[in-house]
């Protein structure tokens, strides 16, 4: 409980130190860090973001990245206030505005005027940009956009002409270059400007980077590609970075994951890199993010927060060694609702798969009304706790007829409790069905059996003196005296306030109405207050 804490204390302090160091809290804070990179006093810059607060929003590293940049583009700091939305612009966008508008022609006026008004400029005709002094008069812009590429790139039947539109035009470049280097047909091309429109604002050259560095770097195959073109919106510089960064997951090597899960290219390196070492952190096997990738979607800071709170979870806490704890941790708020709602219900068995499971498949759970485990949870439970006899003590107990409605934390307890009386796991391992029993109903009969056994007086169920008994036969009795109570049916598991008609696999449950519509999406229903 004190290493929970002091676990739950420090994320409150990581949240707290990023919360100070990376982002602002007032406008004060702002203005101090903002005058002397743009060289204003600090009364004009907080009059400055009182009319632009939305700048509050903003890191501090991603402030500084982006006024290098438009220092690069040789911005002065009077042009970078007039253009206060471009900082909230991705800096791969802006690079990638830059970038086409340059091969669209634009050199002498490429300003962050330009980059504000992109969307707009490549929307225009050719003789607009001209009429406008934005790119030369001479210029001949098939032509411009044809030099930009490696390969002969010109779309059948296109000739020079004024009256085109920029981005249309860009657009079938793209399109031929796709047809030329990955032998898309019209029918995939098609498919990759419904499904992937953007693609649209990537540069030539960002486009032609990508797909060498996946069939060059990661000896991605061009049906492969194909199969995933969302990756030509991949970074490739990021790209470029990984191996170094993120040499492997989980122990495999990089690029033989990128083949076989080709999304988390789409997930920048760092980002990955923060997040294993918050898994390391808390002694959870990476290996999981081979089948559950979609963690990878969450900031480290988030999984860091889920983590804390599962392990307050007792429910939870049990699984942390589980091979698929990382699913539980990517759906971590939908699994606690979804725990509280079976809870209310008095379902007590739902393992980790049917907590985050899709949502048809939590609904027949319980719809089905079974509460009863398949032993999978149990089951790796046993095999960090008996390592190479797992196998073996697993067996034992499914010879219990009730095993499969026992919940593992309930048996997590009471293992807790049996090796906090100094029994060993030889002990328990031996009489392993006694970890099926109510905790309370152990503690009786344990207490009993000492007592009887510290006086030298008969125990008054068994008829015998406990003399000589080691600690594995006084489990024995334990076990034995508990069913002893229920004549031997394997009844003794159920603690006293469930109540079922036989020890069949169902109990008869009252589904909510909000059922449908609210706990099997991970969601509490709405609170309907009275007027």
């Amino acid at each position: 409980m004190l290493r929970l804490k002091l676990l739950a204390q420090k994320c409150t302090q990581l949240e707290r130190f990023y919360c100070t160091v990376n982002k602002f809290n007032t406008l004060n804070e702002a203005a101090k860090f903002l005058s002397p990179l743009l060289d204003v006093k600090e009364p004009t810059m907080y009059r400055y973001l009182t009319k632009h607060d939305f700048l509050l929003e903003l890191e501090r590293d991603d402030i500084r990245r982006k006024l290098d940049y438009f220092r690069y583009l040789r911005a002065s700091n009077e042009e970078i206030l007039q253009q206060p939305n471009l900082l909230m612009v991705h800096l791969i966008t802006l690079e990638n505005r830059t970038t086409i508008l340059r091969e669209c022609g634009f050199v002498e006026s490429l300003n962050l005027a330009a980059l504000s008004k992109y969307i707009t400029l490549v929307r225009q005709k050719v003789r607009a940009l001209k009429k406008n002094l934005l790119i030369p008069a001479d210029l001949d812009m098939v032509e411009q956009l044809r030099k930009q590429f490696e390969l002969d790139v010109l779309p059948v039947g296109l000739k020079s002409s004024d009256d085109l539109n920029v981005q249309p035009l860009r657009e079938q470049f793209i399109s031929e270059f796709l047809r030329q280097r990955l032998e898309l047909s019209d029918v995939e091309l098609k498919r990759l400007w419904q499904s992937y429109s953007k693609i649209k604002h990537k540069s030539f050259g960002h486009t032609q980077r990508v797909v060498d560095i996946l069939q060059y770097d990661y000896k991605f195959s061009r049906e492969k590609i194909v199969g995933n073109l969302y990756l030509l919106h991949a970074d490739p510089e990021n790209l470029l970075r990984y191996p170094s960064v993120v040499p492997s997951i989980g122990g495999m090597d990089i690029k033989e994951l990128m083949v076989k899960q080709p999304k988390v290219m789409m997930v920048p390196c760092d980002k990955v890199q923060q997040l294993l070492a918050v898994l390391r952190s808390h002694e959870i096997d990476e290996s999981g993010i081979l089948k559950y990738s979609a963690i990878l979607t969450l900031a480290p800071d988030t999984i860091q927060a889920r983590i804390v709170q599962i392990k307050k979870t007792k429910e939870f806490e049990v699984l942390l060694k589980h091979p698929r704890i990382t699913k539980l941790i990517a759906y971590q708020t939908k699994a606690a609702i979804r725990l509280d709602f079976l809870q209310q219900l008095k379902v007590r068995c739902a393992s980790l798969n049917v907590l985050a499971s899709h949502s048809q498949g939590f609904e027949k759970y319980v719809r089905d009304g079974c509460d009863r485990t398949k032993g999978k949870d149990t089951a790796h439970f046993f095999s960090q706790i008996f390592a190479q006899k797992s196998d073996e003590v697993f067996t034992h107990l499914k010879r219990h007829p009730n095993w499969f409605h026992i919940p593992t934390v309930q048996i997590q307890e009471t293992m807790d409790y049996l090796r906090a009386q100094q029994y060993t796991l030889e002990d328990i391992g031996e009489n392993i069905q006694i970890v099926l029993y109510p905790l309370s109903r152990i503690t009786t009969k344990l207490d009993k059996l000492h007592e009887c056994a510290r006086t030298g007086r008969p125990h008054d169920e068994l008829g015998i003196e406990l003399v000589g008994v080691s600690a594995s036969q006084m489990l024995s009795l334990c076990l034995y005296t508990m069913e002893l109570d229920f004549h031997f049916t394997g009844d003794g598991v159920w603690p006293e306030q469930v109540q079922l008609n036989d020890a069949s696999t169902s109990t008869n449950i009252e589904l909510p109405k909000t059922l449908n519509k609210d706990y099997k999406y991970g969601k509490k229903p709405a609170v309907k207050v009275g007027l």
